[in-house]
């Protein structure tokens, strides 16, 4: 009584642990029969929910788990299919809800994402994003590269060139002292200041780098002076899916004339390279074309075996007892009644004996027999690009391999020792794809079939067919492969002895069997493109060299909080949008310095005609000169009026409308120390149609300090500084 009141409790629960365990055996097998039952039927997604139950019940069995995949895989075509179907006839919106079932499915496939974006924006593609490289020198210009301006100089010194693009933009220039000046004439309309900067040093031989916000130094390209002066700067570049040596040779390949240091690190798989500025910026756009994931293929595959049993049989058949001979009623012999056969004959009395023949009814038979076809394997393959794939199907043989060696050292080779090598035999596929950018996939195809054709001796003998072949093939199209036949025949004979063998009436004493088994493997095999590589707009473009200086071609920098080149200026911040720009924004001299400064127009439209009027006030300044032939071309009208501390201006461009160009530059002297502030008090613009365009202005603050004593080195700078300015 005590042992049952012990384990009652724990009888009972194992009890309650079985029953369920039953319940649910039985409940995900019938999950299973319903699931087979609606896949055969085609149902893919509702048999796809009865096997996500089996598999939540039965997370152990493989089985539940690829027959899950399979219906998801079914599910998947047939959206996907459904979807193409719709979008062809034009029905976008139903088009669209089969594409987001199957990406529900396999959310990865980025072909079926871009075909439902194509969907969702009325086959519009999006628009590529362009290239923005990362890669920035230390140092960069306080400008903004997007503007324009005319230069047009006649017979002028190159070094003077320099300094009216200079002047134009704030930009000191400072030349080696191995720089050759010489003339030269400069037409530019409507250039930025690296257009006509690069223009300038591919005429003049030279090449420069920037030094600060507002100096660049100027010197003669040769491999001394590039050694000496050139930037040169180092950049991993973090590789995604090429291999980091395989980047290395191409990068090395291509840019061997750029004299650059390439180092690969297997482990990060990156690249280091150490290059100058432009040469960093084009392997950057090069390995940014390069370094993309491959395209995918899935290849469904089935191997069916086509089994012909045939067994033929003619002849006559006299079953198990062929013939018996006995003796009649007069046989000697005791114990026999009248009309009995005795199966004794008396070979004293054969004279008196009666002999019967007893031949069973003949039977001619004609049988022939055929199996039906199944399916060895029905493999789902999915590989990259250009890399094998490789599937096989068999068993291991044993193979037996017998040496003879001696039992002691010196002996002979008497004693036999066997050993087994193993081979396998059954099926073996080899898949290389080539996917094309019209979806299409080349493949190289190898098919293997090694099986045992007998055995002699008790030892295996084995047959081979093998087939090698590259095809090409349109996404869903199905090749099949055959003719891959094993034929195994058997003959047989049975009958009376000697008569069965007779010429032409052995048939009727005997029969003949011929067995034949006869085996062909067929293939089938079907591309399916599902992902490619990505190629947009930059992709397709060329990748182009700048020789000198560092500027980046490919990612101009862009204007932020302070400016074009990032860093925050204390005053006079440039404005944005519509607006006439006062540059520099700030300036620090000395007393009776003379200054210049740029006045640039930026609009998002035609600008016809235009009026400003401005000053400079904070103490006693003098504006000396004010040009005004930079934009606008030969027929543009103006009018303009300075006087003292202001000017008033009028420009119109009804014949060449600007948009962004420098319409002016002011020479102004300072008489006076003091903070100085340059100002543009009215702005009247209009469009080509005659409305009004709203332009904003930015100020120029300027402190003007006292002169230095002379003979000390600030003076000096200065004085070379205004020298410059003069030139």
């Amino acid at each position: 009584m005590k042992f049952n009141k012990k384990y009652h409790s724990i009888i009972t629960l194992s009890i309650i642990a079985m029953v369920m365990a039953v319940f649910w055996a039985g409940c995900s097998s019938a999950s299973t029969r319903e699931g087979m039952a609606l896949y055969r039927a085609g149902n893919y997604d509702k048999a796809a929910e009865y096997f996500e139950k089996a598999v939540k019940a039965n997370p152990q069995t493989s089985e539940f788990r690829t027959l899950l995949f399979r219906c998801q895989l079914n599910s998947y075509y047939y959206h996907l299919a459904l979807a193409r179907s719709l979008m062809g006839a034009g029905k976008k919106e139903e088009a669209a809800r089969e594409y987001k079932v199957a990406l529900q499915i396999f959310p990865d496939n980025k072909r079926v994402s871009d075909e439902l974006d194509a969907c969702l924006n009325d086959g519009q593609k999006k628009p590529a994003v362009p290239f923005q490289s990362t890669i920035t020198p230390p140092v960069q210009l306080n400008i903004d590269p997007s503007e324009k301006m005319t230069l047009n100089l006649r017979n002028a010194p190159i070094k003077q060139i320099f300094a009216m693009l200079g002047k134009s933009h704030s930009v000191n220039f400072i030349f080696d002292k191995d720089f050759r000046d010489f003339v030269y004439t400069i037409e530019s309309q409507n250039a930025g200041f690296y257009d006509i900067l690069n223009q300038l040093c591919m005429v003049a031989g030279c090449d420069y780098r920037v030094l600060d916000a507002s100096s660049i130094l100027i010197f003669p390209d040769t491999t001394f002076k590039k050694r000496t002066f050139g930037l040169r700067g180092t950049k991993v570049f973090f590789l995604k899916n090429i291999k980091a040596d395989e980047a290395k040779k191409l990068v090395l390949t291509l840019f061997r004339e750029q004299q650059i240091l390439a180092q690969e690190d297997a482990n990060l798989n990156t690249l280091i390279i150490r290059a100058d500025n432009n040469t960093l910026i084009e392997i950057e756009r090069f390995l940014a074309s390069v370094d993309k994931a491959k395209s995918e293929v899935e290849i469904d595959i089935e191997i069916l075996e086509l089994n012909r049993n045939v067994l033929k049989s003619i002849g006559a058949d006299y079953g198990a007892t062929l013939s018996s001979v006995s003796a009649g009623e007069y046989t000697a012999g005791s114990g026999t009644t009248p009309g009995s056969i005795n199966s004794l004959i008396n070979i004293d009395n054969l004279s008196n004996t009666s002999i019967y023949l007893t031949l069973p009814s003949a039977a001619l038979r004609f049988l022939e027999t055929a199996d039906n076809t199944r399916i060895v394997s029905k493999p789902n393959l999915r590989g990259v690009d250009g890399e094998e794939i490789k599937f096989s199907v068999g068993d291991d043989i044993p193979i037996p391999q017998t040496q003879f060696q001696a039992g002691a050292a010196g002996g002979f080779n008497n004693i036999p020792v066997t050993s087994y090598q193993y081979r396998s035999v059954g099926v073996e596929i080899k898949i290389t794809p080539l996917i094309h950018r019209n979806h299409e996939v080349t493949l190289k195809i190898k098919l293997k079939l090694d099986f045992i054709t007998g055995y002699r001796d008790n030892f295996p003998t084995l047959g081979k067919r093998e087939l090698e072949s590259i095809i090409r093939l349109k996404e869903g199209e199905t090749n099949i492969i055959g003719g891959f036949i094993k034929d195994e025949v058997r003959k047989s004979l049975s009958g009376f002895p000697g008569l069965s063998h007779l010429p032409l009436l052995g048939k009727l004493f005997g029969s003949t069997s011929k067995g034949v088994i006869q085996t062909d493997l067929v293939f089938s095999i079907t591309p399916r493109v599902i992902r490619e590589v990505a190629i947009d707009g930059d992709d397709q473009g060329a990748i182009w060299s700048v020789t000198s200086g560092n500027q980046n071609l490919y990612s101009p920098p862009a204007s932020g909080p302070g400016g074009p080149s990032g860093r925050e200026e204390a005053r006079g911040e440039r404005p944005g949008g519509n607006s006439i720009i006062i540059s520099p924004p700030t300036q620090r001299r000395a007393v009776n310095s003379e200054l210049y400064f740029t006045l640039r127009a930026n609009s998002s439209v035609e600008i016809a005609s235009l009026s400003i009027s401005g000053s400079i006030s904070g103490g006693r300044a003098e504006i000396q000169e004010m040009k005004t032939d930079f934009a606008g071309g030969d027929n543009s009208k103006i009018l303009k009026n300075v006087s003292g501390e202001a000017f008033d201006v009028g420009y119109n461009f009804e014949s060449n409308p600007i948009k962004s160009s420098t319409i002016g530059q002011l020479k102004i002297k300072f008489l006076q120390k003091g903070s100085y502030t340059l100002s543009l008090s009215t702005i009247s613009a209009y469009g080509r149609d005659r409305k009004p365009v709203e332009l904003t202005s930015n100020s120029s603050e300027i402190e003007i300090f006292d002169t230095p004593s002379p003979g000390t080195p600030e003076t000096g700078r200065r004085e070379r500084e205004d020298r410059e300015e003069r030139e």
